[in-house]
């Protein structure tokens, strides 16, 4: 065989090689984004994090929030499964005693709720999905959802926090002041959470949140599905392969 043939055929296999390379990448990049993951996030009354949020997902495509199941009454302007879904309290009441809720609370007598499933498909079509709730649901999602990432944004100040609800002109003084009270119950169980954010800009923290959903998606729980399948069908055809040739 000619020198010129073996070089041209050399060429070819590391051609192959190449592409076959990039194939196995990726293939194994779409394996590790193929499944979303679930972002908590809290605040108290007045912090802005519904305006971080707003924010975060005008420039985040893959991003979405979940949309609540709610049987408060629906407005003029409000679209049925785009805003909430409206249901009625004994629909509602069912869901909670299937187990279909992932969470759920009451506030001035309507019911508020996330549903399990309107999660997982989020999730499971590769979306980070993205819930604003209160302490008290974010515990409830921690439990039922181990893999899910907990974000509590803070005011850079008491006073500026008292400040930012007094000049939204919506609450009176003895309003700003019960709410005051209940931040400072929901800020005493920021340290349960995996990320604490102090949002002294929108700028600044939007820029915070981004990093941390960048550099999570790596992580240990975002990563655990992924690890038990690559293990699964990956590694363990492999060893018993070894050990068959081994006998």
């Amino acid at each position: 065989m000619s020198e010129f043939i073996i070089k041209k055929y050399k060429s070819y296999e590391n051609m192959v090689e190449r592409k076959e390379e990039t194939a196995m990448k990726k293939e194994y990049l779409d394996k590790i984004a193929e499944y979303g993951q679930l972002i908590v996030v809290s605040g108290t009354s007045g912090v802005g994090n519904k305006t971080v949020l707003r924010e975060y997902l005008q420039d985040h495509e893959q991003a979405c929030v979940s949309v609540s199941v709610t049987t408060r009454r629906q407005r003029k302007h409000e679209i049925d499964g785009k805003d909430y879904w409206f249901v009625s309290v004994p629909e509602f009441e069912r869901m909670v005693r299937m187990g279909e809720m992932l969470e759920y609370t009451y506030v001035n007598g309507n019911a508020y709720g996330t549903t399990k499933k309107s999660v997982e498909e989020a999730r499971a079509r590769g979306k980070n999905v993205i819930l604003d709730v209160d302490t008290i649901g974010a515990m409830k999602i921690r439990a039922l959802c181990p893999d899910a990432t907990l974000i509590y944004i803070l005011p850079p100040s008491w006073d500026e926090l008292k400040s930012r609800l007094s000049s939204t002109g919506i609450y009176t003084e003895e309003e700003v002041n019960a709410l005051m009270e209940i931040a400072e119950e929901e800020i005493s169980c920021a340290n349960s959470y995996d990320y604490i954010l102090v949002n002294d800009t929108i700028s600044n923290t939007l820029s915070r949140f981004v990093q941390i959903i960048h550099s999570n998606r790596y992580s240990r729980n975002c990563m655990k599905e992924f690890l038990d399948s690559y293990i699964d069908g990956e590694v363990k055809p492999h060893v018993q392969s070894y050990k068959e040739a081994l006998l």
